[in-house]
């Protein structure tokens, strides 16, 4: 299926501090599912003119409806280079499935292989602090609110009287 599975470059840029091409492809696949990203490897590296190992499919995104996909690659000048830079779950996606379905058993044994740190013990239990008295209606305590003090009574504002002649 390699040979049927054509492409369009789309957009081409080398990245020199991570020495890797950044391509953006789009590819073509009527009457087909979206192609795996065992597939776009091996399609990308011959027409790159490289290893499979080298290349790295990021992302693979076919919209509803459509028979095209936009792909994400990344073309490394080396292997070891793109071994150090891509995140570790991008390369476990591109590798096929049988290896793939090792690599997650390993990595789910050493989940389980490593101790799962506890929480400290407390060495002495707490003591035990009383316990705020629950006050009834009515009830008032030695404790309780402040009283706002008293303003100054202010001198009641007479009326003014209206005298009739």
């Amino acid at each position: 299926m390699v040979n049927d599975l054509d492409f369009k470059v789309k957009q081409d840029t080398y990245n020199p501090l991570l020495k890797r091409k950044e391509v953006s492809i789009e590819v073509e696949h009527d009457g087909q599912g979206t192609p795996s990203r065992i597939e776009l490897r091996k399609a990308v590296a011959s027409k790159f003119s490289t290893k499979t190992e080298n290349v790295y499919v990021i992302d693979v995104e076919t919209k509803t409806g459509t028979q095209s996909a936009l792909c994400l690659v990344e073309v490394y000048d080396d292997a070891q280079t793109g071994q150090q830079t891509v995140p570790k779950h991008i390369q476990t996606r591109n590798l096929p499935p049988e290896e793939r379905k090792k690599v997650r058993e390993q990595e789910a044994k050493k989940e389980e292989a490593k101790p799962k740190a506890e929480k400290p013990k407390p060495a002495k239990p707490a003591e035990a602090k009383p316990e705020p008295k629950v006050k009834q209606a009515g009830e008032e305590s030695k404790e309780a609110k402040p009283k706002p003090e008293a303003k100054p009574a202010e001198a009641p504002k007479k009326a003014k009287e209206t005298e009739s002649k």
